[in-house]
Parts: structure tokens; C-alpha cells; sequence
């Protein structure tokens, strides 16, 4: 997974930097923590969402993919985090396919 297969845009209601991806995604947390753990601090791990620390700031990832950077709102920092994130998503990440996916 890269950064180029997400939107970014700050977020309305927080102090954060928001990234979508593209296409409809599903990310598996527990895998995610497992990938993350070598770059990152976990702190939340549930089956909705999976909070980390990386480089100062406070990353949450959701199941559908968002990636929210919080506490950012420099557009060049927050993508230089979620880029480290995603740099190590891998066996976590599926495209969702069909009406269901």
C-alpha cells in the first residue's frame, strides 16, 4: 500500500490531517498492529480502530482504511507520517470487491 492511493484532507471537526483511500478498503487491525509494532507505539488496539505513536504524533487507522493524523494540520508533515504507516501495511490491507466486499 502507498500514500498515492489515498486522498488527504484536514479534518472539519479536530486539530488532524485526514486520509482516504481511493478505493474501497478493508484493513485487518490485528495484522496492522503486528506490521506497525516495527516502526510504532501501540496504543489502542480494538477491532474498530487501532491507535499508534509514531514521530511525536498520534496516528488513528480505521477498518475502512481512513488514516487520521491528529494534532497536524501541515499538510507536508501529517503525509510524511501516514507515509511511514502505510510503508509497512501489507499483508493487513485488501481491496474490498463487490457489493460487500
Amino acid at each position: 500500500m502507498e500514500l498515492k492511493d489515498f486522498v488527504g484532507k484536514p479534518c472539519t471537526s479536530k486539530v488532524s490531517y485526514e486520509f482516504f483511500p481511493k478505493k474501497k478498503t478493508k484493513i485487518d487491525l490485528a495484522k496492522a498492529s503486528e506490521e506497525l509494532a516495527k516502526i510504532a507505539t501501540i496504543d489502542i488496539n480494538s477491532k474498530v480502530l487501532l491507535i499508534i505513536k509514531i514521530d511525536m504524533s498520534t496516528v488513528s487507522i480505521f477498518k475502512n482504511g481512513k488514516i487520521l493524523v491528529r494534532g497536524e494540520k501541515d499538510e507536508t508533515k501529517a503525509r510524511n507520517t501516514a507515509e511511514k504507516v502505510v510503508s509497512v501495511l501489507d499483508e493487513s490491507v485488501a481491496e474490498k470487491k463487490g457489493l460487500f466486499g
